[in-house]
């Protein structure tokens, strides 16, 4: 036993070093992941640099208490961006600003409002939302529904109702650009702990050393438990950078907390990683393994993360991507995100922790 945890370690070494000499190939796993950050939040953070302007139109006769303290909630700065910029205008102005695109979401505060809230009567409020973009859209609509829920606890009884319904003119997906640190680091890991881990034995057939390992007294198990270790260490390089980044930009940490992301994405790691070990082995060149482990990443990060519709691969894909443990991470992470939740965080991890140890055992196979 002492033997094999020293060859795991001497294997890990060694690579780690041989990395240290390759700042090119270390240069592609930290760069592509920030390029696919950056490249996404020019396409849809149009919405979180400035706030959105949002037409507010008071129809109310006699605003009073509940009116001002409504419109003095919704003009709240919003330290989960975007936050609103509240525009006065006339019903007829907004619906022309609406009409012409210059305004994404008109707010309605019916007359009766005040004398219903006073009268502890149910009343409403109308949204309208453009939602030619769907995924800007439901970032447009959050910040409404995160203040309607603020005025019902500051203002409101407990014996109050506040309930609302939507009919979206086409299907919403999660809004992804507010917790896409997560979801990037994500394929990040995928695709840093493949890759590397995948260079790792390939280097043995390029070099033509992998007959002098194999004929050699170390147990093959632990010198491929060491280049694994080597791709799950590496797939974390980049998710420090991943996770700051927003929180210069928007100066907002990611709903969640650390230890369930580590939970979840450590047995990820090892996953892929043996994935990568087990098919460097099969290629035997690095030329075949970098586009396989980054359109392998990409596919993922899109479709189990929700991001493309499940709808471009076919519906029987649908099963493969359920007991996926990719899906299973991805599935936890929405939960942590947008319900603040753990209800599978425990399944989740368990599901992609016995793969990750599967793979792990059988990868040398």
């Amino acid at each position: 036993m002492k033997q094999k945890l020293r060859v795991v370690s001497s294997t890990f070494l060694k690579e780690i070093r041989i990395w240290k000499r390759r700042p090119k190939q270390l240069g592609l796993v930290i760069l592509l992941p920030l390029m696919f950050w950056i490249a996404f939040n020019v396409l849809m953070g149009g919405v979180y640099s400035s706030g959105i302007d949002v037409a507010l139109v008071v129809e109310e006769s006699n605003p009073a208490f509940y009116t001002n303290a409504l419109i003095e909630t919704l003009g709240e700065p919003d330290e989960i961006p975007p936050s609103m910029n509240l525009i006065p205008l006339s019903l007829e102005s907004a619906n022309a600003a609406f009409d012409n695109g210059d305004i994404l979401l008109v707010i309605i505060i019916p007359d009766g409002f005040e004398e219903a809230l006073n009268q502890n009567q149910s009343t409403s409020i109308r949204i309208i939302v453009n939602n030619m973009a769907e995924d800007q859209t439901k970032n447009v609509r959050m910040p409404v529904i995160r203040k309607l829920d603020i005025f019902y606890h500051r203002y409101l009884g407990e014996d109050s109702l506040v309930d609302f319904s939507y009919e979206p003119s086409r299907e919403y997906s999660f809004p992804r650009l507010g917790y896409m640190a997560w979801t990037t680091s994500v394929y990040s890991i995928m695709f840093a702990s493949m890759y590397v881990s995948g260079s790792t034995s390939t280097q043995e057939y390029e070099q033509e050393t992998f007959d002098e390992i194999r004929l050699s007294s170390q147990p093959m198990s632990a010198i491929y438990f060491g280049k694994l270790l080597t791709g799950v260490a590496l797939g974390y390089i980049t998710v420090p950078f991943l996770l700051v980044l927003p929180l210069i930009q928007y100066g907002v940490w990611p709903n969640g907390d650390l230890f369930s992301y580590l939970l979840l994405t450590i047995p990820l790691a090892i996953f892929c990683s043996s994935l990568g070990v087990a098919l460097g082995t099969i290629f035997r060149n690095s030329v075949y393994l970098v586009p396989t482990a980054a359109i392998s990443g990409i596919f993922y990060w899109l479709i189990s993360g929700g991001i493309a519709p499940l709808q471009i691969v076919g519906l029987s894909f649908d099963y493969v991507d359920y007991y996926s443990p990719i899906s299973n991470v991805y599935r936890s992470i929405i939960n942590m995100f947008i319900d603040g939740g753990y209800s599978t965080l425990f399944l989740d991890s368990l599901v992609v922790w016995s793969l990750a140890i599967s793979f792990a055992i059988f990868m040398p196979i």
